[in-house]
């Protein structure tokens, strides 16, 4: 294997995040889809603005959504958090046993040097690294948008990546979903980039060039790199 080091994209990249998100929302009595919920994420995302770092925290949907239905409560919105996290964690728990990836990062990975680059407030991300993770002993750094106060495809993100691998970009792989936040800056950065369809299928009008590896499974890592 070549001397390489990986940036890894969490959410849709190890783990299916839609499918978690929907079951712990509906675990906790709320339909995803519902035009209440809705419009209290909108209306969060819309006050905060376009790529604010705290545009996707759960807990001001929830107290938005609650004042909506006039339920609103200092304790009714971190009981509503609490075990919207316990069921999120859950449900990532299983996923990651059923997706059977232990043994690609335990072992035929474990040598590789990695770093979680994720937009999230860290809190959530913890969460679900934890339940994927609980010992940080597979991916023993991550960095959020919320501590470094910026979303990808900020470039800061990915510099800060490259500073705690102390990895020269050509020997570095981003390994993401999403082509416009994920891989368009890490190869304006000159890393390699590794785009998995798994749990989020490229729109029809990407045009992605030969030399970023597309793979269906994430399973298919290690042989990107052989």
């Amino acid at each position: 294997m070549l001397k390489i080091c990986l940036v890894i994209d969490l959410d849709d990249t190890l783990y299916d995040a839609e499918a978690a998100y929907s079951y712990a929302l509906k675990s906790v009595g709320i339909d995803p889809l519902s035009v209440d919920f809705s419009q209290a994420r909108q209306t969060i995302k819309a006050r905060l603005g376009e790529g604010h770092v705290g545009a996707r925290n759960r807990i001001l949907y929830f107290k938005q959504f609650l004042e909506g239905q006039a339920l609103y409560s200092h304790s009714a919105v971190l009981e509503l958090m609490e075990k919207y996290e316990k069921f999120l964690a859950d449900h990532i728990e299983n996923q990651w046993a059923l997706l059977g990836r232990q043994k690609l990062f335990e072992k035929r990975l474990s040598q590789v040097p990695k770093v979680i680059l994720t937009n999230e407030n860290l809190r959530t991300q913890m969460i679900k690294l934890s339940a994927i993770d609980p010992k940080g002993t597979l991916f023993p750094q991550v960095i959020t948008s919320e501590e470094m106060g910026v979303e990808k495809p900020n470039l800061k993100l990915f510099e800060r990546a490259l500073e705690i691998l102390k990895c020269d970009p050509k020997n570095c792989f981003m390994v993401g979903d999403n082509w416009d936040t994920d891989l368009v800056p890490a190869l304006e950065m000159g890393m390699k980039g590794v785009c998995s369809t798994e749990f989020r299928k490229l729109k029809s009008d990407v045009k992605i060039p030969d030399s970023v590896k597309v793979i269906s499974r994430l399973d298919e890592l290690e042989s990107v790199f052989s």
